[in-house]
This record gives structure tokens, sequence and C-alpha cells, in this order.
């Protein structure tokens, strides 16, 4: 189920998602994916991946699911702009085995993925600034912690917009819904912690946003 938003407001958020995916691929350097095999497998399995995710529901809500999101391994995985192609691409295939109207298609991408995605791009490159390059620190904090944050930020967004919208009220958002929040922010993070420890153990050429010469000096 999705938000009971009006009509113009959602083909604006699906003019914007457009806009948005269209940038994403124009300034993405696709030779970096082409020519290399094991990325493609990479990107394709992760697609399949958050499908099976983000299929796999629970909740008392109609629209207000607990699941794994992934996308901060994702995101560290590919970066930014590749995450959010893979993302349309998930986005899509929900679409199409029933998940939600197509209508509400651009709604989440934007609210779902493109938001979240910029949290937790901007959740890392706050610790990559201000935080000591250390591989334990990517892990714990880029990694971990900042899955965690992300879980809690889309949770947030999505019940302000079923708030405002008169969806469902505040009080039912909050008994049914955020009140069980950090129930899910801990498995999110051990999930994308633990991915990204064992990206950085074995196949650091795998994240884009990891530096060997930065974090091993």
């Amino acid at each position: 189920m999705s938000p009971m938003l009006p009509g113009w407001l959602l083909g604006l958020m699906s003019l914007a998602s457009l806009a948005l995916l269209g940038w994403s691929i124009y300034s993405y350097r696709w030779s970096a994916l082409i020519e290399h095999r094991p990325a493609q497998h990479l990107f394709f399995g992760s697609v399949l991946v958050m499908i099976l995710f983000w299929q796999a529901q629970a909740g008392i809500v109609p629209g207000l699911g607990f699941h794994i999101l992934a996308l901060t391994s994702v995101t560290l995985m590919m970066g930014w702009r590749l995450a959010l192609v893979a993302t349309a691409m998930m986005q899509l295939v929900l679409a199409l085995l029933g998940q939600f109207e197509w209508s509400a298609l651009g709604y989440h991408y934007l609210v779902q993925n493109a938001a979240p995605i910029g949290f937790t791009y901007g959740f890392y490159s706050l610790v990559y600034r201000r935080l000591p390059h250390n591989p334990f620190i990517y892990i714990l904090v880029a990694g971990f912690l900042n899955a965690g944050a992300t879980h809690a930020f889309l949770d947030v967004l999505q019940s302000s917009v079923y708030a405002l919208s008169d969806t469902y009220t505040t009080d039912r958002i909050w008994h049914d819904y955020l009140r069980y929040l950090p129930l899910m922010m801990f498995p999110e993070g051990v999930v994308n912690g633990m991915f990204i420890a064992g990206m950085v153990a074995f196949h650091t050429e795998w994240l884009s946003t990891f530096n060997e010469e930065s974090y091993f000096k």
C-alpha cells in the first residue's frame, strides 16, 4: 500500500525520479562496469538480493513494513550513482510483481531509495572527512552504524509522509510501527556490517568507497 498522495504530486515525483535516474546514468563512467565481468555479476547479483530482501517484509501497518534495506552495502560497494540505477531496477521488478501501483513508482523510488542512498552516502562522507582512516572505523561506523541510522531515517521519513497525507494517524504509526524501530536498526546494522567486513577482508577492490592506500597506510 502506498500513501494517499494527490495525483499531481505522484506525477511530479515520477518526473523527479526520471531526472535523477537520467543524471545518474549520464554521469556514471560505464566503462568501469562494461569492461569488468565480475563487476557486472556483482551489480546484477546485488539487484537480485535487494529484490528478495524488499519482498520479505513484516509489519502490522500496510505499506509500513520492516525488512532489510541493504542500501548502505550497495552504496559503499557501487557508489551512489550506480546504487541509484540498481535500486531503480529493483523497484521496476517490484512494481511488475504487484507490490505497489505503477502510479506510485516515483514515490517509492524517491522516498525509499534516493533519499536513504543520499543519507547513507552523506554519512559515509562525514565519517571519511572527520574520523581517522582505519578499517575498523570503516566497518563499524561507515558500515554498521551507518546502516542502522539509514534504516531509522527511512522509517521516520516514510512515517512522516503517511501522517502528513492522512493515510494513517500519528498514534497508529507510533504504536504499530515506529516504536519497533530499534528492533530493526540492529539487524540492519549487523547484516550490512558483516557484509562490509567480508569485503574489507577479502575483496577490497569491490568497494568503490574503500581506498587501500588510505586505510592501510
